[in-house]
């Protein structure tokens, strides 16, 4: 079997995709895995576990040929077809699209295969997903950031790879080292604690700053005498590196430039304590490895759909109300505020205990409140990527949730491919159960059976609103054309939610119904089918929402009954 997986995006999307191909190897063991990148990753591609062969896609000369005036006028067609051909000739029986842009979709059209999966724009312009995690990766854009699937976890979900994610060592040995890389890293080995500086981004809206990083390096190498530090650095950025490194006061045997290659930051992150990075490449090679990561977030950065995700990590983030801005967008403020925003001291309190091997969570809580900054914790336990707050572990309407409605999206997404058997939903409920209680320490069971019973009692009312949609749309199936009817329902959803945005119970349900309520554009059968997918949608994440609540409160009051059993006995 031959399996194409396809990433035409930046060095740090392509490595966010080792677990997704981890998981393609444990579902076909005797796969022939091809990956293809732009034609400048083929080294790092190369790096990644399970793939085989890669295939370098020479985006730049594509683009060079459709704008330069003097290249012959068909080169770019000429050159992509014959692209398109030798791919084909390789006879693929799965290709996965981890690029959902149009480049990528028409390509994916064209190469030929017996299934693809992912996005995929055939001769007419029609677009097919072929999962439900891949559509939902292209609606979770008008998402709340905190509402987001990590995209390494929505990859890991596309290819059928949830089941394998239970076993602990399944993201170990994401990346391969080389002997090479060995050997270069070798060279910047110490027998103390050390940590590594990624000072620069792809994006210097992205950047913490140059004199913050410097003042970092000076408070930590004064309050760790046995501390190196290394500031680690692509070749072109060698003079950057070390004018950063010729800046800091401090002993030059202890501050220390790390220029490496790819190879060779696979195997030095792998001998390092503590990486303090903002969100780059180097960032995701950490979280394919085993060093502790602190990622910086800030300007574009965003934490919840991009960020750090192998549990253990901590992330810090400014409370700027802009952050995090668009990629294309300019910054509208006077200065870099959201950097500026995260002090170097509350920098320094989260990493200097991680040099000890000690996170001390309450003293970064205290830190956190203190400093007004939001630190958090990635978490794995109940399978995606959850960011949870270092500074806020209180149990609320919001948090609980938003906790719940993730776990019954996640299971909606895989029911909706087939990949969830509901016989399981007892392994599910144990999982959310502990997730829950890692996140609400504080919390007793008899505090989480009195907010879930008003959660049950909000979705019942909530369940009860969809339905009466379901009838309306039922209703207009067969006169859909008439702008009157559509009018009418369309009116309805807006004065349903409305009443639904005021509790955070139903606040999720507003989202998929605002994105058909915007839509004035689609031709009127587009626009009933969307309505009708949205009322679906929406029942069936609701089903599931009120079964996992039920059975998390069997869980609560079996924990209830154990404890009053225990306390008669004593």
């Amino acid at each position: 079997m031959k399996i194409l997986v396809v990433n035409l995006l930046r060095l740090g999307d392509v490595i966010s995709t080792a677990p997704a191909i981890k998981a393609i190897r444990g579902r076909f063991p005797h796969a022939e895995i091809h990956m293809m990148v732009n034609s400048n990753f083929r080294t790092a591609a190369g790096l990644i576990s399970n793939v085989d062969h890669t295939i370098a896609f020479e985006r730049d000369r594509l683009q060079a040929a459709c704008v330069e005036a003097e290249r012959p006028m068909f080169e770019a067609y000429d050159w992509l077809g014959a692209f398109v051909e030798e791919t084909s000739e390789k006879k693929f029986d799965l290709i996965f699209n981890f690029t959902h842009n149009r480049l990528s979709g028409w390509l994916c059209g064209l190469i030929e295969a017996k299934e693809k999966i992912g996005l995929v724009l055939d001769g007419s312009g029609a677009v097919s997903f072929g999962s439900a995690w891949f559509r939902h990766l292209n609606q979770q854009v008008d998402f709340d950031d905190s509402q987001s699937f990590n995209h390494a976890d929505i990859f890991i979900g596309a290819v059928g790879g949830w089941e394998q994610t239970a076993e602990l060592a399944f993201f170990d040995n994401l990346l391969i080292e080389t002997e090479a890389g060995r050997s270069e890293a070798a060279a910047y080995s110490t027998t103390g604690p050390s940590i590594a500086f990624q000072i620069t981004t792809s994006d210097p809206k992205k950047e913490w700053g140059d004199s913050h990083f410097r003042a970092l390096a000076e408070t930590l190498l004064r309050r760790h005498p046995a501390l190196t530090i290394y500031a680690v650095g692509a070749p072109d950025e060698k003079t950057r590196i070390e004018g950063f490194c010729r800046s800091v006061e401090a002993d030059p045997e202890r501050l220390k430039p790390a220029i490496l290659s790819l190879a060779g930051v696979v195997s030095f992150l792998e001998q390092v304590d503590v990486l303090v990075t903002g969100d780059t490449s180097i960032k995701h090679f950490g979280s394919a490895g085993t060093v502790r990561i602190v990622e910086l977030v800030v300007g574009s950065a965003d934490a919840y759909r991009t960020g750090s995700w192998k549990s253990g990590d901590l992330i810090v983030a400014s409370r700027e109300i802009c952050a995090p801005c668009g990629h294309t967008e300019s910054c509208h403020r006077p200065t870099h505020a959201c950097a500026i925003a995260i002090p170097v001291d509350a920098v320094t309190e989260v990493v200097s205990p991680l040099i000890a091997g000690d996170s001390r969570s309450a003293h970064m809580a205290r830190l956190a409140m203190r400093m007004d900054v939001k630190i958090f914790e990635v978490d794995r336990s109940e399978g995606p990527v959850a960011l949870m707050p270092i500074n806020d572990s209180t149990l609320s309407d919001e948090a609980l949730a938003l906790a719940l409605e993730r776990s019954a999206r996640r299971l909606a997404i895989e029911s909706r491919d087939g990949k969830f058997d509901r016989s399981k939903f007892g392994s599910e409920t144990l999982k959310t159960r502990r997730a829950l209680a890692a996140r609400f320490v504080d919390s007793s069971a008899l505090d989480f059976r009195h907010a879930l019973s008003d959660g049950e009692h909000r979705l019942r009312h909530a369940e009860g609103i969809v339905q009466s949609l379901g009838l309306q749309l039922s209703r207009l199936k067969e006169s859909f054309q008439d702008p009157k009817r559509i009018y009418e329902v369309v009116s309805s959803i807006i004065a349903v939610r409305s009443r639904l945005q005021k509790n955070p119970w139903t606040r999720f349900i507003s989202e998929p119904l605002l994105q058909v309520i915007e839509d004035d554009r689609s031709a009127p059968f587009v626009r009933f089918r969307k309505l009708s997918d949205a009322v679906e949608d929406l029942r069936l994440r609701l089903g599931l929402a009120l079964k996992l609540i039920r059975s998390l409160e069997i869980e609560f009051e079996n924990e209830n009954v154990e404890k009053s059993v225990m306390g008669d006995n004593l």
